[in-house]
């Protein structure tokens, strides 16, 4: 009987251990954006704009105004008039969540999925917020991927 479990506790670490090397690794400095994060969140800046530029097979180039840390208006110098890619990147806030988001629909990913290989991210250490976002992907063969991959956020003020 012993020999039974100990045979069943070697094929279950064993299963795990060949399941968890099919899983990717993803790059990212969780540490770092976690602390970035909270030093934003602690800082309780509502009132800013910044410019974000954003690259990638739809191109956006605008200002975004937020106030009492809601998206209040956006100035579209140049892209997709539609706007899109502003609204998804509208607040400091909401940068923040996007990067988490991609961090974790990236985690527990294979070989054969889409996924987002490493996320590089840059900070302003002073007003602690992302000022350059790279996203690195992995697309298996077949497949067609287009989105935007590469962020710039400048000429933040608070206000």
């Amino acid at each position: 009987m012993k020999n039974g479990i100990t045979a069943i506790i070697v094929f279950f670490c064993l299963f795990t251990a060949c399941e968890a090397d099919d899983n990717v690794h993803v790059k990212f400095d969780q540490k770092t954006y976690n602390e970035q994060k909270q030093f934003w969140q602690a800082s309780n800046t509502k009132d800013y704009e910044y410019r974000l530029l954003a690259r990638g097979f739809i191109m956006y180039d605008g200002k975004i105004v937020v106030e009492n840390g809601s998206f209040k208006e956006e100035e579209i110098y140049q892209g997709e008039a539609d706007s899109s890619i502003g609204l998804l990147y509208s607040t400091i806030d909401e940068i923040y969540e996007r990067i988490e988001g991609a961090f974790e629909f990236s985690k527990g990913k294979n070989e054969s999925d889409f996924y987002y290989s490493e996320i590089s991210v840059e900070y302003d250490t002073i007003n602690h917020i992302p000022i350059k976002i790279n996203y690195i992907t992995h697309i298996p063969p077949g497949l067609a991927v287009d989105g935007v991959f590469d962020y710039t956020i400048s000429n933040f003020k608070k206000k």
